[in-house]
């Protein structure tokens, strides 16, 4: 805040200028110290060198920050303190500098000296003032202590001269529009975090797919594959990417060859439709182009109402055009995106494509996606540096909204909204709370200083050292002496009041801080059992069984033990959610872990869900000659299980596919090194007829 004033002094008369800004450092002087008051003049400062251009200010008002904090030090009062810098050392130096470095007459320069001891002066007195009008000031627990106490007389003759009424007024209103102008900026800066968060992730959200099609492409003209081959590359290839509603392979004619998922695109035969998508963009595009395409947004016809985008690439064969790949990519990634950026914040989001049209908005705001976004700009009667927008009622005068906007890479647009009511209320909330304790704090200071002359200090000495002496106990039975004047007898009930309110309340919060302490940790063992377990299963989640790994591996290198890891795949999955739904999917996932449990249930195993219908095993201490029938036991458990369908007497039976390795623990110390064997023995049992364990025993095992 002292910058932002000191970049716009005070004019005066002809090239003199009054600094109001240098308060702060003065205030950072008497609360802090010297160093504290170093740093804040620095600060404060720089706004004068970006007006000035002259680096005398550094020097200057830097010594006098070091000079005040040293004072403090030495219980000296800041106003004399500035008054004795000013005329010993400022004034001098700044003769000086002045005489040695500018062409200014000798007459001037004295003028323009004096001008500086008269400006430290007066805003040496007005953060003087500010600090005695600011009672959380006077408590301020990091402050720096007298070091020894003062006399009452000293500080009422200080304090007395500092008291001006129409100062507290002035810095009322200072102080407020300044409040404001902080929340303003603030809630620019989340607004504006949140735009590039989400913006930046829907970028990379779409970049990433479009890689995915130009990498598909590439592979596909490298690779000469059959038509088989190539249903089997699409199929997996949308397995690996989800975002994907559809995806296709079609010929040099506009015939879709190969689809994905394959039921979307068979006939009552169940063979696959003769479908032409000759007109369509991404085809046209990607084929008579022959570049990576990227469409307009579009609501895919029978996909559903979230917005999609067709990413399609051509293919070539023997260096001519044979057809292309396309991917329908789902949009709703987006409310995702804004359930992990926005909506903690109580923001909203826009975002509307090239031509003006709603890709997504924020459910509550209740805008339809590709349909036109009209808004209006909000009224000029409210001046605020926030961007206002109306969306509802356009021609409403109090603005809905304020937002800062994003434009992404590909030309779409990103609205981050907040509503705009609160910061409204919150200005009348300060405003009116502000000039209540302004009131307050003038009569409080006239009424202060009516008693104070009138009180005797050696009253007031003993009825300190009194209730400095009292407990809890002793506050009971003490009673001020008869020979007390009234004023002071009144004053010692209200703070023998006080004082039990504050011990009685000490108390209270004693027991409520512990209360919330058990509480939170309570929250806290929930909260990492939510980050490290799998809701569906209660197992461990794949993160929390890579951040363990290090740890098994460690105790086994120490040990010279050996470790397993295996992959378990449930064989044809995807026939159980088709055929019994993903109820009965989901539960039979958790009987599946359920039998992980019992066959592996030591402390040191690690049994996590790998993710869909795979599960991953780390198991230190293995013996290599049993742990491939131990892992058979468990598939013929898993094949013999009969599998139940929630809510009704349908049941069927699943088996497991499982790769494993087993190896010492120096056998690598990244996690990715053994699930890559683990892995491909597991594809070896996929292929040999599923159903069956295949295990590696490297030969180093002890």
């Amino acid at each position: 805040m002292g910058l932002i004033i000191n970049c716009y002094p005070i004019p005066f008369f002809a090239n003199v200028q009054f600094v109001i800004g240098n308060a702060f450092y003065v205030i950072s002087a008497v609360l802090f110290g010297p160093w504290y008051a170093l740093l804040t003049a620095m600060l404060v400062t720089t706004g004068l060198m970006l007006v000035w251009d002259s680096p005398h200010v550094y020097v200057i008002f830097c010594m006098e920050a070091l000079f005040l904090g040293y004072c403090r030090r030495r219980d000296i009062y800041a106003l004399y303190a500035s008054a004795i810098y000013w005329i010993f050392i400022g004034l001098p130096l700044f003769y000086l500098y002045f005489l040695l470095f500018f062409d200014i007459a000798v007459k001037d320069l004295f003028f323009t000296a004096l001008k500086q001891v008269i400006n430290g002066l007066m805003y040496g007195s007005l953060a003087s003032l500010l600090i005695l009008l600011s009672p959380s000031l006077w408590n301020f627990n990091n402050k720096i202590k007298d070091s020894k106490r003062r006399l009452f007389s000293a500080q009422l003759t200080y304090y007395m001269t500092l008291m001006i009424t129409i100062s507290l007024l002035v810095s009322a209103i200072i102080f407020n529009y300044f409040y404001l102008e902080r929340q303003q900026v603030l809630l620019q800066s989340k607004l504006n975090n949140s735009a590039n968060h989400i913006s930046s992730a829907t970028e990379n959200y779409i970049s990433n797919y479009k890689r995915v099609i130009k990498n598909a492409a590439l592979q596909l003209n490298y690779e000469k594959l059959t038509p088989q081959q190539r249903q089997s590359f699409l199929n997996n290839l949308h397995q690996s990417y989800p975002g994907f509603i559809t995806m296709l392979i079609a010929n040099e004619k506009a015939q879709v060859v190969n689809a994905s998922p394959t039921t979307r695109f068979l006939d009552i035969k169940g063979d696959l439709k003769q479908i032409s998508i000759k007109d369509r963009d991404y085809y046209i595009e990607a084929f008579y182009n022959q570049q990576l395409f990227v469409s307009s947004v579009f609501l895919g016809r029978g996909l559903g109402n979230d917005a999609i985008i067709a990413i399609s690439a051509p293919l070539f064969n023997d260096g001519k055009v044979s057809g292309i790949i396309e991917g329908s990519l789902n949009l709703s990634y987006l409310k995702q995106v804004e359930n992990l950026e926005s909506n903690q914040l109580k923001q909203s989001i826009i975002l509307v494509d090239e031509h003006n049209q709603i890709v997504y908005s924020t459910e509550k705001l209740a805008l339809k996606p590709i349909s036109p976004f009209v808004s209006s700009k909000g009224s000029d009667f409210y001046r605020t540096q926030l961007a206002l927008i109306n969306i509802h009622n356009l021609e409403a005068l109090t603005p809905e909204y304020f937002y800062t906007q994003k434009t992404l890479d590909n030309g779409w647009k990103l609205y981050v909204l907040e509503e705009f009511s609160p910061l409204l209320k919150l200005a009348e909330k300060q405003m009116l709370n502000s000039f209540l304790m302004l009131f307050v704090s003038v009569f409080l200071s006239f009424w202060i200083s009516k008693k104070i002359s009138r009180l005797l200090n050696v009253p007031l000495d003993l009825l300190a050292n009194h209730l400095s002496k009292l407990d809890a106990t002793e506050l009971k039975n003490q009673v001020v002496g008869d020979s007390f004047p009234n004023e002071v007898y009144q004053l010692y009930q209200r703070l023998s009041y006080s004082k039990q309110q504050l011990l009685s309340y000490q108390m209270d919060l004693e027991g409520i801080v512990s209360e919330r302490t058990v509480e939170l940790e309570q929250a806290n063992k929930k909260l990492k059992d939510l980050v490290d377990k799998d809701a569906l299963t209660g197992l461990y989640n794949r993160r929390y069984s890579e951040d363990k790994f290090n740890d098994c591996l460690d105790f086994c290198m120490r040990s010279e033990q050996a470790i397993t890891v295996a992959i378990l795949d449930l064989d044809f999955f995807k026939n159980v959610n088709d055929t019994y739904g993903h109820l009965a999917g989901d539960e039979c996932l958790r009987q599946v872990s359920s039998l992980l449990s019992v066959h592996f249930k030591r402390d040191t195993d690690i049994i996590a869900r790998y993710g869909g219908e795979e599960f991953l095993l780390i198991l230190p201490i293995s013996n290599s000659l049993k742990i491939e029938s131990h892992l058979n036991n468990f598939r013929q458990a898993i094949e013999s299980q009969t599998m139940s369908q929630p809510n009704s007497d349908n049941a069927f039976n699943v088996t497991v596919s499982i790769g494993a390795i087993t190896a010492n623990a120096n056998f690598s110390s990244d996690l990715d090194d053994w699930i890559k064997v683990a892995d491909k023995n597991l594809y070896r049992a996929k292929e040999a007829g599923r159903n069956q364990v295949i295990v590696d025993i490297v030969d180093d095992i002890v």
